[in-house]
């Protein structure tokens, strides 16, 4: 049976042969550990990547730049091309050096959101750090992004739980989305990563909070707790959104995983398709 083309992956990157080379040290060892694609190491054109959605039945990507302390996988403007490319299979997320002076970050958002056309400010918390200490989503540092996402009209996504990579985990807890979602009502919240250890945190504030939903990139469903299970699939089927962190983990491979727990058609298209699109307010 073919897979109907509806998923959209709400954390995708375009891994090109160049970027592959672009790693930094402390990402590589979990790649193995992920099992991930060849892909992650070795690149691909974008004409394979369309390939690859279409064979696994997904419509479009939220295509996000990604950097690591000056040094870029996929940089804002690449992203921005490969949209203005193919509009549509493609979604603009960028990524913003928070740790400048207040209105160089509210100018670089801006910059995004009006000239690249980003939908989404994609953060990961222990990257604002010293390696061994990361900077919490309530630190003031976010605060521009937060303030202009709102002016603007789109949503960050935060990386929360622990970190793959051999930085500090403590800035990614749940617990600071609280505060955050509070001080900003009107600001679309994804906490990405599903936020393990501390899951039943980010899934407790993904009901709270109207504006905070649960991500679920880099964990295929066949990892999830089953308490993440109940609530993807229960009490909190408005507010789960799946992705993948492709090329971290295959788009087969997850929605294999997704169609295993035996979920209703109804559930699937909210997982898949639904809630991204309410969240992120795409039209498409």
């Amino acid at each position: 049976m073919t897979r109907p083309k509806i998923a959209i992956d709400a954390w995708a990157t375009h891994i090109t042969p160049k970027g592959a080379t672009r790693w930094p040290d402390e990402f590589k060892h979990i790649f193995r550990k992920y099992r991930s694609p060849a892909v992650m190491m070795e690149g691909q054109s974008i004409e394979a990547l369309l390939e690859e959605m279409d064979t696994a039945g997904v419509d479009r990507l939220i295509l996000s730049s990604f950097h690591y302390r000056g040094d870029w996988v996929l940089t804002n403007e690449e992203v921005a091309q490969y949209v203005k490319q193919h509009p549509d299979r493609f979604i603009g997320a960028g990524a913003v050096n928070v740790m400048q002076k207040p209105m160089d970050v509210a100018r670089d958002v801006s910059y995004l959101v009006n000239e690249l056309g980003m939908v989404c400010i994609r953060l990961e918390p222990y990257m604002n750090g010293d390696g061994m200490t990361g900077l919490p989503p309530n630190d003031k540092h976010y605060w521009p992004v937060y303030m202009k996402c709102v002016e603007l009209g789109v949503a960050v996504a935060l990386q929360v739980g622990h970190t793959g990579p051999l930085l500090p985990s403590e800035c990614g807890r749940p617990i600071y989305l609280d505060e955050v979602a509070l001080a900003f009502p009107e600001l679309v919240i994804l906490g990405c990563h599903v936020g393990q250890p501390w899951h039943e945190e980010m899934m407790i504030f993904a009901w709270k909070h109207p504006n905070v939903y649960l991500e679920t990139s880099a964990r295929g469903p066949r990892q999830w707790p089953q308490s993440l299970v109940d609530f993807a699939t229960g009490w909190g089927q408005d507010k789960v959104i799946w992705a993948t962190d492709y090329p971290l983990l295959a788009f087969d491979r997850t929605l294999t995983e997704l169609e295993d727990l035996g979920v209703s058609d109804e559930v699937y298209r909210k997982l898949v398709r639904d809630n991204v699109v309410r969240a992120l307010r795409l039209t498409v």
